[in-house]
């Protein structure tokens, strides 16, 4: 990865404005996203250069009247050719960074946007929820452990009836694993509570 691209990157995703929880920050979980993408590229296969660069500028655009994913597609499209990558190249990053969130669309789509749709999507799901959840409440009027768990347990029962969100093998695989985790991190948290 061109250390000149991370760093656009991550001052595009600085300006852009994109609102967000305090506690979130946008480039951190475009680089975990991109080691998502990096995982999934092992188990899946794929451009590993068109799935990183995908994964590295899927967040970077913003504007609250248009899709991110659009105007994020654009920037990428200007950057990558502005940069002499080949144009086989750059469309297939656009398009991955295009449909990145376009989970419930059947498609087609290549290869490398389904890895990273997955890979997106698999950011802050597992134990992260708890801590996501956790944050959250820490920001409320009356923050407690009890509202916490009772976010992350309502947070779980919602990403259960989105697995079919996952669009590879290896994805789906990962995040039925980090649902386990979950919810045995959940059932320890209630073991813990009660009185």
């Amino acid at each position: 990865m061109h250390k000149d691209m991370v760093e656009f990157v991550r001052a595009a995703i600085a300006r852009n404005g994109r609102p967000t929880e305090p506690f979130r920050d946008r480039f951190t979980h475009t680089l975990r996203v991109l080691k998502w993408a990096e995982r999934l590229q092992e188990l899946e296969g794929g451009d590993l250069e068109v799935i990183r660069t995908a994964a590295l500028f899927h967040d970077v655009g913003w504007d609250p009247g248009r899709p991110h994913e659009t105007v994020g597609a654009e920037i990428t499209q200007d950057y990558l050719t502005e940069h002499g990558f080949p144009a086989e190249k750059v469309a297939a990053v656009v398009e991955a960074v295009a449909h990145h969130n376009h989970r419930d669309s059947p498609g087609p789509f290549s290869k490398e946007t389904l890895i990273l749709q997955d890979a997106d999507f698999l950011d802050e799901v597992g134990v992260l929820t708890i801590v996501w959840d956790s944050m959250r409440v820490a920001l409320q009027k009356e923050p407690s452990y009890e509202a916490a768990y009772e976010r992350a347990r309502k947070t779980f029962a919602q990403l259960e009836g989105w697995k079919h969100w996952l669009r590879t093998p290896s994805g789906r695989k990962l995040y039925e694993e980090q649902l386990g985790v979950l919810g045995q991190c959940l059932e320890w948290l209630k073991y813990e509570l009660d009185r």
